[in-house]
Formats: structure tokens, C-alpha cells, sequence
């Protein structure tokens, strides 16, 4: 018994004694491998900042805005921003100073004046100015018959219609029914009324002509018929609008007056010369009027007064036909 406890002791010692020494040299192993090694040494040197040549400033991008073109000198400078890389190289360097460069001469350089129109350099005097609307009845004498005629001006902006319309009345309205109708519509232009296009109805017969002042001609289309055609050289006239031409370029330059007039069924070619001034009893009482009569051409009589202190408007009227038939219009009223 003593002697198997002393075994049991030796063999425990033994084991322990084993233990520490393989506890002992791994220890030593972990400590080895754990240690530090040895840190390498660093050289430090400090460079002086390399100097980068000046870059000009980019212009700053615009807001997001409505597409809309571009200036043709604004074209260049867009291209070129579209076109830059994130790093600018040498050619930018050149290019960007030299569209800055385009794009200040083009700003600053003023364009070139722009020509006067030749309609501008061949307008006349200021026309006079008509009120937007006019209404004007007068009293018709034509032969032994008897009659009523109105003319009404209207104008907007650029654009203006004439009309007239005649009747006969008392004893006359019996024998001549119906209303004799002309309308002339057309533009304002510095130098006056430009006609565009001309209507005429007596009773069911109707006609019509059509300006064309581009080209300078005049395409009647009568009642009865194949169109005719007309040319003609620079203004031209019909025979309402010739009455409120009168009106805005009044009182005419010295020397006979010249118009081409399209009197309803043929362009002629009439010179005016004024006669002065006239003072003449009227439905409205005494007015200053300007005298103006056309030439002799074989074409009948044409006689004009305007009253000075109402626009110029046409107070009295006298002409005839080819036919030597003569019609007076003799003012009653002036609205407004």
C-alpha cells in the first residue's frame, strides 16, 4: 500500500515536471514571435510647390433655361464648352483666351446700321390724321335725278375699308332702284392709301379687282366676261381711295398733282392742279376749302373741294363722264 502511494506520487511529479517544460518553451516561442520588428527608417525632403501657369476662368454654366437659338457669335464659345475635358491641356490653355477674345470683340463691336428702306426714303411729308372712323352723306345730283350717297372710312392699325353706297330717292327712287355699292380696301403706307382690293355692285351686276403691288399690276374681274389685266408704275389709286388720299397728303407740294387712278373699269393716268383756297357755303355753314381740279384729258371733268379746318375731308365734288352726263355731291353732314 506505501509503496503503490509512493509510485502514484513519482508518476505525478513526473507529469507536472513535463508540463512545465513544454509550458516554459512555448511561452518563450510566443514572446518571440510577438516581439516588434525593427521600423525602417523614412526620409523626408520638402519640394518647393510646382508653379502652374494661370488659367483663365471659365465662364460660369447658365441656368437651366427654354431652348431657344443662339447668336451665331455664341456658337464657338458653346462648342468649346461642350467639348472640354476635366483637365485642361496645353491647346486649352490657347483656345479658351482666344474665343474669350471672339466673343468680346463681338460684343463689343456694334453691327453695321441697317439701310433705310426705299419705302422710307420715298416717303413724303407726315400724312394728316384721320380719326379712326368717319361717316360723311351727301346729297346727289346726277342729271335730273336725285339721290343720297354716303361714304364711311374706317381704319385699324395698318388696314382701311371705304364705303360707299348711293341711292336715288323722291321721284328718281321710282325709276332707279336698288343701291349703287363700292367698297376699296387696302393699307395705310407713309405715303398714303395702298389699295388692295375693289368691289362694285349696281343692283345684281357685280365686278371686282384685285392689286397686286409687288408685281404692279391690277386683275379686273368684270360682271360679264374674262378677266383683264393691267399694269401700272409705282402708286396707284380707285376711286374711293383717291377721295381720303387727297385727305391725308393735304395740302399737296407745288405743282400739279399725279395719280393713276382705276376708275372702276380702266387705270388712267390723271394730273390735278390745285387752285387754292375757297371759302364755300355748305350744310355746315361757311368752310375754308382748297381747290383742286383735274386737267383736261378727254375723260370728263373732275372738280374737288376740302374743307381745310375738317380733315381735308371732300365737301363739294363735281365730275362727268366721257358721255358728258355730270354729278354734283354737296355735303349735309360730317359724323363724327
Amino acid at each position: 500500500m506505501a509503496r503503490s502511494a509512493r509510485a502514484w506520487w513519482l508518476a505525478l511529479m513526473g507529469s507536472l515536471l513535463l508540463h512545465a517544460v513544454l509550458l516554459g518553451g512555448l511561452g518563450r516561442t510566443l514572446l518571440q514571435g510577438q516581439a516588434p520588428s525593427e521600423s525602417p527608417l523614412i526620409e523626408v525632403r520638402l519640394l518647393p510647390k510646382p508653379v502652374e501657369a494661370p488659367r483663365p476662368p471659365l465662364k460660369p454654366a447658365s441656368p437651366p433655361s427654354r431652348p431657344r437659338p443662339a447668336p451665331l457669335h455664341e456658337a464657338p464659345a458653346e462648342a468649346v464648352a461642350e467639348a472640354a475635358a476635366p483637365e485642361s491641356t496645353a491647346d486649352d490653355a490657347v483656345l479658351v483666351p482666344a474665343v474669350a477674345a471672339i466673343e468680346e470683340r463681338n460684343e463689343v463691336e456694334p453691327e453695321p446700321a441697317s439701310l433705310p428702306t426705299v419705302e422710307a426714303e420715298a416717303a413724303g411729308p407726315p400724312l394728316n390724321a384721320l380719326p379712326p372712323r368717319l361717316d360723311l352723306r351727301f346729297q346727289v345730283r346726277y342729271g335730273l335725278a336725285r339721290g343720297e350717297q354716303t361714304l364711311l372710312w374706317v381704319s385699324e392699325g395698318e388696314g382701311y375699308t371705304v364705303t360707299s353706297v348711293a341711292a336715288a330717292t323722291g321721284l328718281a327712287g321710282v325709276f332707279y332702284r336698288g343701291h349703287f355699292v363700292q367698297t376699296s380696301r387696302g393699307r395705310i403706307t407713309p405715303r398714303g392709301l395702298q389699295p388692295e382690293e375693289f368691289w362694285d355692285q349696281r343692283g345684281d351686276k357685280r365686278s371686282s379687282a384685285r392689286f397686286d403691288s409687288a408685281n404692279d399690276t391690277l386683275t379686273l374681274t368684270p360682271a360679264k366676261g374674262a378677266p383683264r389685266h393691267f399694269t401700272y408704275q409705282g402708286d396707284v389709286q380707285d376711286a374711293l381711295s383717291l377721295f381720303f388720299q387727297l385727305a391725308l397728303t393735304a395740302p399737296p407740294s407745288d405743282g400739279p398733282l399725279t395719280y393713276t387712278v382705276f376708275n372702276g373699269k380702266k387705270l388712267r393716268n390723271y394730273a390735278y392742279d390745285v387752285r387754292g383756297e375757297e371759302t364755300l357755303e355748305t350744310a355746315l355753314g361757311a368752310l375754308r376749302t382748297l381747290h383742286l381740279a383735274r386737267r383736261a384729258d378727254g375723260d370728263g371733268r373732275f372738280e374737288i373741294w376740302l374743307a381745310i379746318d375738317r380733315h381735308y375731308l371732300p365737301v363739294h365734288v363735281l365730275r362727268s363722264d366721257d358721255k358728258g352726263s355730270e354729278m354734283e355731291l354737296q355735303l349735309l353732314s360730317i359724323s363724327p
